[in-house]
């Protein structure tokens, strides 16, 4: 089995290409595959967005502006994944191009309107998006983030557990993440790309326990 942590920045259009990029190459993979996508917020996402909308980095209100909308846009796909991981997906595509790509105005009623277009339960959303519960989320997905030494997005974090490997390989920038496809690899040729690259240890890696959320060590 192979295990995708992927950490985008949820309005990102560097991060949507990734995601379109890594989505077309896993669809070619026989493996079981199990992909995590987590929004990530910090100094780096923010400056890249400021960066891609031609804005004052030291304009202390614009980088409010833009860390506000980062994290309300995490917030509202944390909420679409309450419905799952398809209409989540679609939902954070969708909102990436639109605001990311097109540079749309980012809004709440933007939002409702591209929840509206996946086929989800849009009541339910509005519901899930009011709770306690989005944000805590949102908050485990940092500190994720942060144990597995996450500082830029796009980042991925790839086990491979048909290597016989106890480690994850990290991957920054969207360049590196197109060594996925051969990090799923388990010939010979991939125990040397695994060596190649910077690896994160087993004592000091955590994973996402698919059913409950907890922190658990590989």
């Amino acid at each position: 089995m192979i295990e995708i942590y992927l950490f985008v920045n949820p309005i990102g259009p560097i991060c949507y290409q990734s995601e379109l990029t890594l989505l077309d190459a896993l669809s070619d993979q026989r493996k079981k595959i199990q992909l995590h996508i987590l929004p990530i917020m910090n100094l780096h996402t923010v400056g890249i967005s400021m960066d891609y909308l031609s804005m004052d980095r030291s304009d202390l209100g614009l980088r409010n502006q833009q860390t506000s909308q980062i994290y309300e846009a995490s917030l509202d796909y944390k909420a679409a994944q309450l419905q799952g991981r398809k209409i989540a997906r679609d939902f954070l595509l969708k909102l990436q191009c639109q605001v990311g790509v097109n540079k749309e105005p980012y809004s709440f009623e933007l939002v409702k309107q591209i929840f509206a277009e996946t086929n989800g339960d849009l009541d339910m959303f509005l519901e899930d998006r009011e709770s306690d519960l989005i944000k805590q989320n949102f908050a485990s997905d940092q500190s994720v983030a942060r144990e597995m030494g996450i500082t830029m997005s796009p980042s991925a974090v790839v086990y491979n557990f048909g290597c016989e490997r106890d480690y994850g390989v990290l991957l920054e920038g969207m360049e590196a993440l197109r060594n996925i496809p051969h990090l799923c690899r388990t010939d010979q040729e991939n125990y040397r790309l695994f060596y190649q690259k910077k690896d994160i240890r087993d004592a000091d890696v955590p994973r996402i326990d698919s059913l409950n959320r907890r922190l658990v060590l590989l």
